[in-house]
């Protein structure tokens, strides 16, 4: 049941409202006594007579926004125990009296969005579709996040259905951006479980490790405000991510665990309990674990239940469901009476006709915004006729001025890849080690001679790859610093450590950054802030997430402020170096690349911190 609190507030408030002195201080388009909060609360109850009670309250209000909002409320409740008839009659009325009021506009996108579902739930996909791009468009003209996203879900609900899943991953990561900028609220905890489910179902197609990871996030944000505001289903909800993912990594153990779960909260939900999927879930466990007796008996659970459902899609879908789980149990009989259920139930429902209807209204809604403008454009186009010329002659200016500027910036960006040719990594540093191979050679006969040949020809390569590949993994740039300080510390023995920190969640294998980023500076601390030092150097490079960002920190404890005044010109050239490679990434990418040194927080040496966008 509902907080009494906002049920005594509506009462008071409508009681309150019907008095003649404040009659015309209720704008008839704003239902001011209905707050998202109250409303949230009257729809989330399960309890038919509470919720009835106050829709009744509402629709015997003096104004006609509070009785649409009953009649909204109403169909939700309908629509949310399978009852398409009832949904369609207070549809109607709905209809009816948004006729008779003086702000249409503002609610054609429930009304739009309210014939989406109603169709979404008797399985007519094509009229889904033509009010699913109606309420996007007319929630896009409205600048309504919400009412966006629920148009979204019915579209990518309907290329699932239609197996079109590139457009159906359009349109989810569409609805991600949306939902990610919300408030915390009841309906974003159904947004976030929404997202989980989408990603979680996305895995089953590509199998992308990264995607359940994904799934699990997005479920640990709906976890949080579903056991706040005490929402059951959504709990029930986060368990069968978690199930779907322990499932899919083959943690059978613990699948069946998050399932009783899901089984033990969705029997808590007042009203429609769909619990047909989780018995169907719980048998699939059951079949990995090798009960095949469990197994047959959870499936025989799930159709008795789907056999009372009015949810004929997903009637339809458990018993190809079982079709395929009683043949894996051996159960010839029981699999193939589900298909044939199956069959006639999909042959009833569905045609390729559906399909071309759907694609044509779906193009219709694209070429709508271009539609638009060009009827713009034609409107306008007699205005701008006496500016042709002038236009003309403006524009061959801005082509020639923009043509040197083009070719000025191709000279600058020709002269930046020269010097960064020549400075890929210093050529002393070469010079040195090959001195010191020398020397070892002449020392001594060991394998220390050979690691130091194999390392120095390794490094080697990857300077002159590098020269072809601008982007390479942070792996691989892991890899070739690794090589590069192993080398210098066969020349400076004993003389610095180094140290590597990542991020656990960066994918250090598909995420890409400019080659040699980080070289001269890890050359420039070696080299000169060492130099002479009377203590043990050390450096720490670290790859950390940044939002949409990726931060290499390089810290190194060498001598500091006194090498900024004995050897500016090697650090110079370092500094000139990076700023060489970024302004290049910069203008090939678009995007705004940076570094920046500061004082290592009052000890010796600094620290550097280059910061890139996260490029895969």
């Amino acid at each position: 049941m509902i907080n009494n609190k906002y049920f005594f507030k509506l009462l008071i408030v409508l009681f309150v409202s019907v008095f003649p002195k404040i009659t015309f201080a209720q704008e008839e388009c704003n239902c001011e006594i209905l707050s998202n909060n109250i409303k949230e609360n009257i729809v989330d109850d399960k309890d038919s007579l509470e919720v009835f009670k106050n829709i009744n309250l509402l629709k015997k209000s003096k104004f006609k926004s509070c009785v649409f909002e009953g009649f909204q409320i109403e169909f939700d409740y309908y629509i949310s125990n399978r009852n398409s008839k009832k949904g369609y009659y207070v549809l109607q009325k709905q209809q009816n009296l948004l006729k008779k009021m003086n702000c249409k506009g503002q609610f054609d996108s429930a009304i739009y969005s309210n014939k989406a579902y109603y169709y979404k739930i008797i399985n007519d996909l094509e009229k889904l579709s033509f009010y699913a791009f109606k309420s996007l468009k007319v929630a896009e003209k409205s600048n309504n996040p919400e009412k966006q996203i629920q148009a979204i879900q019915a579209l990518v609900y309907l290329f699932t259905k239609m197996n079109e899943h590139d457009k159906n991953w359009i349109y989810i990561k569409r609805a991600q951006k949306l939902i990610e900028v919300q408030n915390a609220s009841k309906q974003n905890v159904r947004n976030y479980r929404w997202l989980a489910f989408e990603y979680e179902s996305k895995y089953t197609l590509i199998k992308r490790k990264t995607l359940l990871d994904s799934a699990l996030i997005f479920a640990n944000k709906s976890k949080i405000g579903a056991f706040r505001y005490k929402m059951y289903n959504e709990i029930t909800n986060f368990y069968r991510v978690k199930e779907a993912c322990s499932y899919h990594k083959g943690d059978v153990k613990n699948a069946l665990k998050h399932i009783d779960s899901a089984i033990f909260f969705a029997k808590k939900v007042k009203g429609n309990k769909n619990m047909a999927p989780l018995y169907s879930a719980k048998a699939w466990d059951h079949l990995d674990n090798g009960q095949l007796a469990e197994a047959n008996k959870w499936m025989d659970t799930a159709l008795v239940v789907v056999d009372n459902s009015k949810d004929s899609a997903g009637k339809m879908m458990m018993y190809f469901d079982s079709s395929n789980l009683y043949s894996s149990t051996g159960n010839i009989s029981k699999s193939f009476e589900s298909f044939k259920i199956y069959t006639k139930m999909k042959d009833s429902v569905w045609n390729i006709k559906k399909v071309e209807k759907v694609n044509e209204l779906e193009q219709k809604y694209n070429k709508a915004k271009n539609e638009k403008m060009i009827f713009e454009l034609e409107k306008t186009k007699q205005l701008y006729t006496f500016l042709i010329i002038g236009g003309v002659l403006a524009l061959l200016a801005l082509i020639f001025f923009f043509r040197q500027r083009t070719l000025q910036n191709k000279q600058k960006i020709m002269q930046t890849e020269q010097r960064l040719n020549r400075a890929r990594i210093n050529p002393h540093f070469f010079f040195n080690a090959m001195a010191s191979l020398q020397n070892l050679s002449l020392q001594e006969k060991s394998t220390k001679t050979t690691l130091f040949i194999s390392r120095f020809a390794k490094i080697m390569r990857q300077s002159l790859e590098s020269t072809y590949e601008e982007l390479v993994s942070v792996e691989s740039e892991i890899d070739f610093i690794t090589q590069y300080l192993e080398i210098q510390k066969l020349r400076f023995p004993s003389k610095f450590d180094y140290q590597f920190h990542v991020d656990d969640t960066l994918e250090i294998n598909e995420l890409k950054i400019p080659g040699m980023i980080i070289q001269p500076f890890v050359e420039n601390a070696i080299e000169h802030g060492f130099k002479d030092v009377d203590y043990k150097g050390k450096i720490d490079i670290t790859f950390a997430e940044n939002g949409d960002q990726i931060n290499i920190i390089i810290n190194d404890n060498g001598s500091g402020h006194n090498l900024e005044k004995k050897d500016i010109k090697h650090k110079s050239r370092a500094m000139q170096i990076i700023k060489d490679r970024l302004y290049l990434f910069n203008k090939q990418n678009g995007s705004n690349a940076s570094y920046h040194v500061q004082d290592s927080n009052g000890t010796n040496g600094f620290i550097i911190i280059v910061s890139l966008p996260k490029t895969y």
